[in-house]
């Protein structure tokens, strides 16, 4: 019988398998984060706590999640910065709008007894 000389072929110790499965276990985490961050929420709504702590609360645990899913689920993390500019500057447009138009038809602009009329 004749020996056969195996030689394997050369591999890298860093291949780009490993960094695909070092973003997948991060957005995993980021997932199980999020998850209990909407627990606490939810546990924080029932606790007699003050209101205005509550809601203090609870808005800065809305606005985290809102830019943890921006910036991993949307990939603006890894894009260039000015994509990320450009998101940011149609948020602002977008947030301006939503208030400027909430301040318009808030209850004390708007006439009830003239549209109840009908």
């Amino acid at each position: 019988m004749s020996d056969v000389h195996y030689a394997p072929l050369p591999v890298s110790e860093k291949s780009h398998k490993d960094s695909e499965t070092d973003k997948y276990h991060t957005f995993v985490n980021l997932a199980l984060g999020l998850a209990a961050i909407t627990g606490v929420e939810l546990v924080l709504v029932y606790l007699p706590f003050n209101s205005t702590f509550i809601f203090t609360v609870l808005l800065t645990l809305s606005l985290f999640k809102f830019v943890a899913v921006i910036a991993w689920f949307m990939h603006l993390l890894y894009d260039k910065l000015l994509l990320t500019l450009a998101f940011g500057t149609g948020m602002a447009i977008a947030t301006g709008t939503f208030v400027a138009l909430g301040s318009l038809i808030s209850r004390s602009n708007v006439d009830l007894d003239a549209i109840t009329a009908f």
